[in-house]
C-alpha cells in the first residue's frame, strides 16, 4: 500500500511510504529553486512517484498536514487584537484574509489538483491536524516503542505547542498551548526586530549571533515578553512584542523603550544587537527546558521526540539533551513544516489504519540521486573538463586537496531530506584552518561573518571530541567541544566553544565516511568542515544545479559522483 504525504504552504514537500517503509521524500524548493517554496509540491510529488516507479492511481491514501476549517480561534484572536491597537488588528486581518482566500480554501482543491496533474486515482484524502502531523513525523520514525512528544512552532491552525504521549502505533494528545502564546512567533518577531527576515528563515541568524552577546536583556524578556508559569505553560505578551506587527517591521513602544530602536535591514550589527539575540535565545532555552520538564512529569517517559520549527533551535536542543531527565532523544532531520509531509503519511498508516510500526529513520538520504553517466552528460553539456576516477583513487586525492586548503563541492548519492547538508550535497573544507570560516562565509557562501560552520565527524570519535556520549546524525544539536579539541578544529568551533556536529556512520553513508577517514589518515583529524552546497539559494539538487554554482562561485573543485572537475 502506498501513502503520499503533503505539505502545501511554506516549505512545501512530499513524502511517499510503501507498507510503512519510507521510499522517498523531498522539499519542493530543491526543484523550483525558490527558498521555502510556498504552494503545491508538484515537482516533489512527481519525484516520489517516479522514484517508486508508480502512478498516482497506485496511491491508496493521501495525508495532508492541515485542517483548513479550524479558523474560529484565530478569528477571536484578531478581534481581541482590536482592543490593543488598530495596527495590530489590521495586521492580523490583512494576513487572515490572504490566508483564508489564497491558502486555506485552496486546500480543499488539493485532491482535484492531484488528479488533474497526475491522472485519475481513487485515493482517500485525509486532512490531519498540523501539530499531530509534526508529532507523527517524530515518533513514528523514531527507535522508541514509547516516548513523550513535544511539538512547537509558530502556529498550526490555532495550536502552537502540543504535548503528546506515543505508545506503539498510537499518539495521544495530552495538552495544547494556543495562539497568541507561541515560542516560534516570539523568536520570529525578535528576528525582524534585529533587521533580519522571518520569511527567509533568518531565525538561524539570531541563534548564531547570540553566541557573541551577553543576555543583559534576559530579565526584561522573561518578565515582560515570554513569561513561563509553574504549570508547564507560558505566555507571549503581544502588547510588548507582536509577531504580526513585526512582519511589517513595526514594534510597540514598550519594547523600543527597553531595547532601543529596532535594527534596520542592512544596518551594521553592534554589541547591543548581539545582546538582544543572546537574551532572546536564553529566554527561549529556559522556556523550552520548562516545558520539557513538564512533559517528563506528565508522561514519566525516558524518551523524548520533538518536531516543529522550534525544534531546529540546535542550541536549545543541546541543553535539552544534556540538562533534562530524559535519556533518549529523537528529532528527524526535516523537523519543520516540510517534515509534516512525512508525518501526515505515517499518521494515516498508524493512527488511522492501525498498522504496526517497523521503520526507523537512521539517515536523511531520501531525495533524488544521479548516475555517473548522468553527471557526465551534464558536464559535457556545460563544456567542463573532468576526470572519472574510482573511489580508491579519488577519495585519497580529495583528502590531500582538502588538507592543502582546497574547498570542494561534494555531490553524491541521494539528496538530503531537511535543511542540513549531510554529506550528499555539501561544501567540504579543512576544519584545522582558523581562517576557513571567513573564507567560506565571505568569499564562497556570500553570507554574514558570524554564521557558524559545522563538523562532520566519524561517529567512532564523537565521545573523544565532545568529552561525553552524544550521537547526532542529523546536525540538529549544539554542544560544547572538549577543550583539547577546540584548537585542533577551530574552523568548526563557534565563538562560545560549541559545535553543531554530524556523526557520520559507515553503515548509512559509507562513501562520505571513507572520505573523512582518508583525511584522518593524512592529518590525524577525523573531521571535515561541512556546510550546505548552495549560495543564496536552496541546496543543489541536480548535477546541473551543482555545475551552475561551480561556474558562478569561487571554490576549487567539483565532485559529481566519481567525476572530478578542477578549477583552472
Amino acid at each position: 500500500m502506498y501513502i503520499l504525504g503533503l505539505t502545501t504552504l511554506g516549505d512545501a514537500a512530499a513524502a511517499l511510504i510503501r507498507d510503512g517503509e519510507l521510499i522517498a521524500a523531498a522539499e519542493e524548493e530543491r526543484f523550483s529553486r525558490r527558498k521555502h517554496h510556498s504552494g503545491f509540491p508538484y515537482n516533489a510529488v512527481q519525484f516520489c512517484l517516479d522514484y517508486a516507479g508508480i502512478k498516482l492511481k497506485d496511491v491508496e491514501h493521501v495525508g495532508h498536514y492541515w485542517k483548513p476549517w479550524i479558523l474560529r480561534h484565530k478569528a477571536m484572536q484578531a478581534l481581541k487584537a482590536a482592543f490593543i491597537s488598530r495596527d495590530m488588528f489590521k495586521a492580523r486581518v490583512d494576513r487572515g484574509v490572504t490566508q483564508v482566500s489564497d491558502s486555506y480554501l485552496g486546500m480543499f482543491l488539493h485532491p482535484r489538483r492531484l488528479r488533474e496533474r497526475f491522472g485519475p486515482s481513487d485515493f482517500k484524502f485525509h486532512y490531519i491536524e498540523h501539530h499531530q502531523s509534526h508529532a507523527a513525523s517524530a515518533f513514528f520514525v523514531s527507535p522508541f516503542e514509547s516516548a513523550a512528544i513535544l511539538t512547537w512552532d509558530g502556529t498550526g491552525e490555532d495550536t502552537t505547542t502540543l504535548f503528546c504521549h506515543g505508545k506503539g502505533n498510537k499518539i495521544k494528545v495530552l495538552k495544547r498551548i494556543k495562539l497568541p502564546h507561541s515560542l516560534g512567533q516570539f523568536y520570529s518577531a525578535v528576528t525582524n526586530f534585529l533587521g533580519f527576515d522571518m520569511f527567509e528563515g533568518d531565525e538561524w541568524k539570531v541563534m548564531g549571533l547570540a553566541a557573541y552577546g551577553k543576555p543583559r536583556f534576559y530579565d526584561f524578556f522573561a518578565e515582560k515578553v515570554l513569561i513561563k508559569n509553574g504549570d508547564g505553560d507560558f505566555r507571549f505578551n503581544i502588547k510588548v512584542l507582536d509577531h504580526h506587527l513585526a512582519k511589517h517591521y513595526q514594534f510597540p513602544e514598550p519594547i523600543i523603550r527597553e531595547l532601543g530602536s529596532p535594527r534596520k535591514p542592512g544596518e551594521e550589527l553592534n554589541e547591543r544587537h548581539w545582546d538582544i539575540a543572546a537574551s532572546a535565545q536564553k529566554v527561549l532555552e529556559e522556556t523550552g527546558l520548562h516545558l520539557v520538564r513538564k512533559i517528563k512529569e506528565m508522561t514519566g517517559e525516558d524518551n523524548l521526540c520533538m518536531a516543529g520549527g522550534v525544534a531546529f533551535n540546535s542550541v536549545m536542543n543541546g541543553r535539552i539533551f544534556h540538562e533534562t531527565p530524559f535519556n533518549g532523544f529523537f528529532i528527524q532531520p526535516a523537523a519543520g513544516d516540510a517534515g509534516c509531509a512525512l508525518g501526515a503519511a505515517y499518521y494515516v498508516w498508524h493512527q488511522i489504519l492501525n498498522k504496526p510500526r517497523k521503520f526507523v529513520m537512521k539517515h536523511a538520504y531520501w531525495g533524488p540521486s544521479f548516475t555517473n553517466e548522468e553527471c557526465q552528460k551534464a558536464l559535457d553539456e556545460a563544456g567542463l573538463k573532468y576526470e572519472m576516477l574510482p573511489d580508491e583513487v579519488l577519495l585519497p586525492r580529495l583528502a590531500k586537496m582538502l588538507s592543502e586548503g582546497a574547498i570542494i563541492g561534494w555531490f553524491q548519492g541521494r539528496m538530503e531530506w531537511g535543511p542540513r547538508a549531510l554529506g550528499a550535497r555539501s561544501f567540504l573544507a579543512d576544519p584545522r584552518r582558523a581562517d576557513m570560516r571567513e573564507i567560506l562565509n565571505h568569499k564562497v557562501k556570500l553570507r554574514e561573518w558570524f554564521r557558524p560552520l559545522a563538523p562532520s565527524i566519524l561517529e567512532e570519535y564523537g565521545c573523544e571530541i565532545f568529552g561525553k556520549d552524544h550521537y547526532d546524525p542529523f546536525m540538529i544539536t549544539v554542544i560544547e567541544v572538549a577543550e583539547q579539541w577546540k584548537k585542533k578544529i577551530p574552523a568548526v568551533v563557534h565563538v562560545d566553544g560549541t559545535a553543531r556536529p554530524q556523526m557520520v556512520s559507515k553503515e548509512t553513508n559509507p562513501r562520505y565516511w571513507n572520505l573523512i577517514n582518508e583525511f584522518r589518515k593524512l592529518t590525524g583529524i577525523p573531521v571535515l568542515l561541512n556546510t550546505s552546497f548552495n549560495i543564496q539559494e536552496p541546496i543543489v539538487c541536480t548535477p546541473q544545479d551543482a555545475i551552475k554554482t561551480f561556474q558562478s562561485a569561487s571554490f576549487d573543485a567539483l565532485v559529481l559522483e566519481n567525476n572530478l572537475v578542477l578549477r583552472k
